[in-house]
């Protein structure tokens, strides 16, 4: 195989998603891994794909929102997880020539299928999954992030956020997306209601 051309992801490489580590440029105070974050995006967009699009979603659907946020970002088990602001730059200066999109692309094509049919059939779906992906970021640097840098990150990300919700808002006008503000503040504000209302029944 030459340099010019790129490997597949194979379900092998799947498995490694829980050695690939995110936040590599924010100080933390555990990692959080690739693994867990297709987890919870996948959690979070199911509960808010539930209630946003209520009749409007089937099972299969479901299926769809699930699998694709299982795996949305499987090319960073060969790029490793790039910083946002990178992508943004890299994206401003190529526009539609991307090459982080067209190694994507050849690296996992059948997750470039999924997203482009995603987004002819479904767009709501994958702005959804967008949502979600925010959600678990700010959820899990409020919390883990150490120091003035992460602060910061934490502020651009509840920006993004708020820019994101009333982009859905426009272009999904049919919808509530108001549930997915409730669902940021709710695992923000309340991370370990359960457990402290268990440990204090133990009490008893």
């Amino acid at each position: 195989m030459s340099c010019f051309e790129l490997p597949k992801l194979t379900l092998a490489d799947l498995a490694r998603s829980g050695h690939v580590t995110r936040w590599h440029s924010v100080r933390t105070q555990r990692e959080q891994n690739l693994a867990e974050h297709h987890y919870m995006v996948s959690r979070i967009s199911n509960t808010l794909a539930k209630e946003i699009l209520k009749d409007d979603i089937d099972a299969e659907g479901l299926l769809q929102i699930t699998d694709y946020a299982l795996l949305h970002d499987t090319p960073e088990l060969l790029t490793g997880d790039l910083p946002s602001p990178l992508k943004l730059h890299i994206d401003q200066i190529c526009g539609e020539n991307n090459p982080l999109e067209q190694i994507e692309q050849k690296i996992a094509p059948w997750l470039h299928r999924k997203k482009m049919e995603m987004k002819q059939n479904h767009p709501e779906y994958l702005m959804l999954i967008k949502l979600a992906d925010i959600i678990d970021a700010l959820v899990f640097i409020s919390a883990e992030g150490i120091g003035e840098h992460a602060e910061k990150v934490s502020s651009i990300l509840k920006k993004q956020f708020s820019n994101k919700l009333r982009e859905a808002r426009e272009l999904f006008s049919e919808y509530d997306w108001g549930y997915a503000q409730e669902v940021c503040s709710e695992l923000l504000e309340k991370k370990e209601a359960s457990k402290l209302a268990f440990e204090v029944s133990c009490k008893k």
